[in-house]
């Protein structure tokens, strides 16, 4: 079977392009520029030219599309690349002479907040807060509108792992022994490992009953930001220091951090999106839908794979 995934060189790329060789599939990597890869064939691709895209996927059994932004400073590049270059590739894939199964990776953040007592369900109608959500859940649309082929949308709630950028920062506050809460709410979340993730991609290929299902990705638990912290804290041998920063001062910062990243031209973690994120009442799925049909039961092993986490980053010099 030849699975071709888009983004392959990005953080959830390239960990499902080496977990898809070890399990002894043939993964097809769709990039903009070659780069060396020996887990995966290459194919550099045009996003912009659905002709393009096709060629590269004419013997491709699925396609995996996982290519998109996450952080930018203007609205219209966030739309162009995660709207405008699902819609190139729904537009391939429909022109395909064969069966071909579509998987789009789109996120958490397209369904919006939600809480433990009512946690979000795929069914739910989509009401995100962000930009980057705002451009999932159009996408999402794309794929349900305009997809002829079976297809499937999944939703990965905060991923984490060695590669990671988004999380290095929490890391580099932990190994300060600090622990970092917004506001007075401990807000829930949910949160899946990038190999979890990969696992979890791999059920739905294995699956093939299920066209035209979303599912939310996670690990089947909910933490909170003083849980998750304090977890890091823990894998670094730190003790904690807890500290509630007032949503006022923190939304200063995070302004504060925006302005300079604007004015530097290079989107940062810490914005005002982010912020509105973090501050929100929690983000918390309800995992019942992929334990039903697709099985989805991982092990409970946070602590075990931040502690891998840390010591990645420590191997490669980012903390």
């Amino acid at each position: 079977m030849k699975i071709a995934i888009t983004g392959a060189n990005g953080f959830v790329g390239t960990t499902l392009i080496n977990y898809l060789n070890q399990k002894g599939y043939k993964p097809l990597a769709l990039v903009r520029k070659p780069y060396v890869c020996s887990a995966a064939s290459l194919k550099v691709i045009d996003y912009s030219n659905p002709d393009s895209i096709l060629a590269a996927i004419t013997d491709a059994d699925i396609l995996i599309h996982n290519a998109g932004m996450t952080k930018s400073f203007y609205r219209n590049d966030m739309l162009a690349a995660n709207v405008g270059i699902t819609r190139n590739v729904v537009n391939a894939v429909n022109r395909t002479k064969h069966s071909i199964r579509f998987i789009y990776i789109s996120s958490q953040a397209a369904a919006g907040p939600s809480s433990i007592a009512k946690p979000a369900k795929e069914s739910d109608l989509p009401a995100p807060i962000s930009t980057y959500g705002k451009s999932k859940a159009i996408a999402e649309k794309v794929v349900q509108t305009q997809c002829t082929k079976s297809w499937n949308i999944l939703r990965p709630c905060s991923v984490y792992g060695p590669g990671d950028r988004d999380f290095l920062n929490l890391f580099k506050l932990c190994a300060k022994g600090i622990s970092i809460q917004i506001g007075i709410n401990d807000a829930p979340l949910n949160m899946i490992h990038v190999t979890q993730l990969a696992d979890f991609i791999l059920h739905v290929i294995a699956n093939h009953q299920i066209s035209g299902e979303i599912f939310f990705a996670t690990d089947n638990q909910i933490y909170t930001q003083s849980q998750i912290a304090h977890t890091i804290c823990t894998a670094m041998g730190k003790t904690p220091r807890k500290i509630i920063i007032p949503e006022a001062l923190a939304y200063g910062a995070f302004a504060i951090s925006d302005v300079l990243g604007r004015l530097q031209q290079q989107p940062g973690a810490l914005n005002l999106e982010k912020f509105r994120e973090l501050s929100a009442e929690g983000w918390v799925a309800d995992p019942q839908k992929a334990e039903k049909l697709l099985g989805w039961n991982p092990r409970a092993e946070f602590p075990k794979l931040i502690e891998e986490t840390y010591r990645w980053y420590l191997k490669e010099s980012w903390l």
